[in-house]
């Protein structure tokens, strides 16, 4: 009876996210990184811009210190919903930067569910670019509904974790 107590437990847990992670081809650790804007697909304004901010805290854990766009001025609300000044802003600006690899993504979804619990739900793409070409390197994409006690910002900061666990950097001491 435990057994299957565990085993319908652990079912519950595992149907409440869903990752596509692959491992990345390892990056060397003298490389020099950037942020570029997140599109924004979710229904709640400035859903990218909070992503971002988990994002840089991530990838500075894994070692990796990366410089982030520079903030364009939002001068009214039709400039926060479209970000496409905000892209153009940015790309010009990594033009003028000595980057290897840019990371980037979309936001899917950045909410509380309605009804009594209001659960969190993320859902997030992160991929990674050459600077230069625009190749794209790694790509990852995840989503997770939290439990009624948690935050959107920190179930968007597991599932950035678990995007993030396919990324292979070299250790600096190699």
């Amino acid at each position: 009876m435990k057994k299957i107590l565990t085993l319908a437990s652990l079912l519950t847990l595992s149907a409440c996210s869903s990752y596509q992670v692959t491992d990345s081809n390892q990056f060397p650790a003298d490389s020099s990184w950037a942020i570029m804007p997140m599109s924004n697909h979710s229904s709640t304004p400035l859903a990218a811009e909070k992503a971002e901010q988990i994002l840089s805290s991530q990838l500075f854990a894994k070692g990796i210190v990366a410089v982030k766009y520079p903030p364009s001025a939002v001068n009214d609300l039709q400039s926060i919903l479209d970000d496409s000044a905000k892209q153009k802003q940015a790309q010009a600006w990594l033009a003028s930067q000595p980057v290897d690899y840019v990371i980037t993504g979309s936001v899917e979804e950045w909410h509380y569910k309605s009804g009594l619990d209001g659960e969190p739900a993320v859902g997030i793409t992160l991929e990674v670019k050459s600077a230069k070409s625009g190749k794209t390197y790694w790509q990852a994409s995840g989503s997770r509904g939290g439990w009624g006690r948690e935050s959107v910002s920190g179930t968007g900061h597991i599932v950035i974790e678990e995007l993030l666990s396919g990324l292979n950097v070299a250790s600096k001491d190699n």
